[in-house]
C-alpha cells in the first residue's frame, strides 16, 4: 500500500517517532472525581496514569462537561438481541436522549451527523441553528476578517464545516458573532483563507495553526507521559481530514489550487496525494500481521493511534475526494487498497482492543472496564462504517464477496457492542466517571448512527 514520495517522511522515521499526538482527553483525573477514584481503587488508578482511560485519538467534549452532571437523567438498562433492528434502535435512543441531556457542542455536532440537519434541542431549537448562533468566532489576519467556529466548540479545525456540508445545510445557513451576521458560505470562504498546508512538509504548520490555542489543550505527553512541547503531526493526525472533505466538497476540482491569507499557495490535490502516502506509511507497519488474520500489531496500534479515532476519520476523508473527482495519482487503485485493508482491520483491530483492555483494565471493576472496551469498539464500527457504508452507497469500488463476508460479521459485531451499551447501568458510570465519558459515549454513537443509516432510507444525508 505504502508509495514513497517527495517531501513524505520515510516509514521507519514514523515508526520511531517517540512523541505522541496531542491528547485532549487524557486530561482524565480531572473529570473523575474523588469518589470516583476511590471506587475504581489502586489497581484503576494505575491504568489510568498509564493513559488508558483516555485512548490516544478520542475526541475530547468541552469544558461544559468537565464534572459529572449528578441529576442528569439517565436511561434504564435494556436487554436486546443483536441484531441490526435493534442495533439502530439502541443507537438512535442512545444518541437522542443523551444529546439532548448533555446540550454541549460535541454531542449537538455528532447527533447532526447521526440524524441529519433537522435534529432539534429539547426546547425545539434546530442544532444547527444553536451551534451557528453561539459558537462562531471573528479573527483578522492581514488585515482582512475571517469567521470560523471555536476550536473548543468544534475541537478539529472544519468538522462543524464539513459535518454541515455533508448535511446539506444551507450556504445561506445564519452564522453570528457579536452582533455581526454572516452565513455558512463566509465560513466556508473563511475556512479556504485560514487553511495552511505545504504539500512538500506536511509538518510545516504544526502547532502555528492560525487557530491553535495551548490553553486549550493541554501539553503533549511523550512515552513516559511526560508534557512535552513537540507538536509534530498536529495537522495530519487531528485537523487535516475534516477540511479535506470540506474543501473537496465546497471547492469544484477545477478551482482547487488558491492563495490563502498569508499569501501561501494550496494545492488540494498535492495535498490529498502527498497526505494519503503519509497514511499508507502508517497502514504499512501492520499490514502484514491484520492481512495474515492476527490481531493488529502494537506497532500499528501505536501508530494509529497518533491519528483521531484510529485513524478511520482520515481513511474517510479520502473517499469524500475520490467521489468529488480527485482520481489522480492512483487514487481509485490507492484507496481500494485503504478500504481492502479496513475490511480486515474489522476483526484485527477489535481483537487488539479486547487484548489491550484485557491486560491494563486488571484491578478495575469489570463493569467500568467493559464500559471502556465497549465505547472503544463503537467508535472502531461506527467509524469504519461510516467509510465502508459510504463506499457502498456512492458505487466507490467494487466489494468481492471475501470483502463481504468480512464487512457482514462486522456489522454484526457492531450490533453486538451498541446492544451491550444500551444494557449497561448509564446511571453508575455518569455518577463514576462524569459526563465527560458519557459525552465521549455519544460521540461514538453518532458516527454510528451514520454508518448504519448509509445504505437505509433515514440517511442524514438524504436531504443534501
Amino acid at each position: 500500500m505504502s508509495r514513497k514520495k517527495a517531501g513524505r517522511k520515510p516509514a521507519q522515521q514514523n515508526r520511531n517517532r517517540v512523541e505522541s499526538q496531542p491528547s485532549p482527553g487524557r486530561r482524565k483525573f480531572i473529570f473523575m472525581g474523588a469518589g470516583a477514584a476511590a471506587l475504581l481503587g489502586a489497581g484503576a488508578y494505575g491504568v489510568w496514569r498509564s493513559g488508558w482511560f483516555n485512548e490516544e485519538g478520542q475526541s475530547a467534549a468541552p469544558t461544559s462537561v468537565s464534572s459529572a452532571q449528578v441529576n442528569g437523567r439517565n436511561l434504564v438498562p435494556v436487554a436486546m438481541t443483536a441484531d441490526a433492528a435493534n442495533g439502530l434502535m439502541a443507537v438512535n435512543q442512545m444518541l437522542e436522549h443523551y444529546t439532548r441531556d448533555l446540550n454541549n457542542p460535541s454531542a449537538l455536532i455528532h447527533a447532526i451527523r447521526g440524524f441529519g440537519r433537522d435534529f432539534r434541542l429539547s426546547d425545539g431549537t434546530k442544532a444547527v441553528d444553536h451551534l451557528c448562533a453561539t459558537f462562531a468566532a471573528g479573527k483578522e489576519v492581514n488585515g482582512r476578517r475571517y469567521v470560523y467556529f471555536k476550536r473548543e466548540a468544534e475541537v478539529h479545525e472544519n468538522s462543524f464545516l464539513k459535518t454541515f456540508l455533508e448535511a446539506g445545510v444551507s450556504l445561506d445557513q445564519p452564522v453570528t458573532v457579536g452582533g455581526n451576521r454572516y452565513t455558512l458560505r463566509d465560513v466556508a470562504e473563511s475556512g479556504k483563507a485560514l487553511f495552511r498546508c505545504d504539500a512538500d512538509d506536511l509538518y510545516k504548520f504544526d502547532g502555528n495553526a492560525f487557530r491553535y490555542d495551548p490553553t486549550w489543550f493541554p501539553p503533549r505527553q511523550n512515552a513516559a507521559g511526560q508534557p512535552t512541547t513537540d507538536l509534530r503531526g498536529e495537522l495530519i493526525h487531528e485537523h487535516l481530514p475534516w477540511g479535506l472533505i470540506a474543501f473537496a466538497t465546497y471547492v469544484p476540482k477545477a478551482q482547487s489550487v488558491w492563495t490563502n491569507a498569508w499569501g501561501e499557495r494550496i494545492d488540494l490535490g498535492r495535498i490529498i496525494d502527498r497526505s494519503l502516502a503519509e497514511f499508507e506509511g502508517s497502514c504499512a507497519i501492520g499490514m502484514r500481521e491484520v492481512l495474515g488474520g492476527q490481531a493488529a500489531p502494537k506497532a500499528f496500534r501505536d501508530e494509529i493511534k497518533k491519528y483521531s479515532c484510529f485513524g478511520l476519520h482520515t481513511a474517510y476523508s479520502y473517499l469524500v475526494c475520490l467521489k468529488k473527482g480527485y482520481a489522480d495519482d492512483g487514487m481509485s487503485a490507492r484507496i481500494n487498497q485503504m478500504v481492502d485493508f479496513l475490511t480486515y482491520r474489522l476483526k484485527a483491530d477489535a481483537d487488539a482492543i479486547v487484548r489491550e483492555y484485557s491486560a491494563e483494565g486488571a484491578g478495575a471493576p469489570p463493569q467500568v472496564v467493559e464500559a471502556f472496551r465497549v465505547r472503544a469498539l463503537i467508535k472502531l464500527y461506527g467509524h469504519a462504517f461510516e467509510t465502508i457504508n459510504y463506499a457502498r452507497l456512492h458505487k466507490l469500488m467494487d466489494f468481492s464477496p471475501a470483502q463481504m463476508r468480512r464487512i457482514e460479521a462486522g456489522e454484526q459485531a457492531m450490533y453486538d457492542s451498541l446492544v451491550r451499551m444500551r444494557a449497561l447501568d448509564w446511571e453508575m458510570l455518569r455518577r463514576t466517571l462524569s459526563d465527560k465519558f458519557i459525552s465521549d459515549i455519544v460521540i461514538a454513537l453518532g458516527h454510528a448512527a451514520r454508518g448504519i443509516k448509509l445504505l437505509m432510507p433515514q440517511n442524514p444525508d438524504a436531504l443534501a
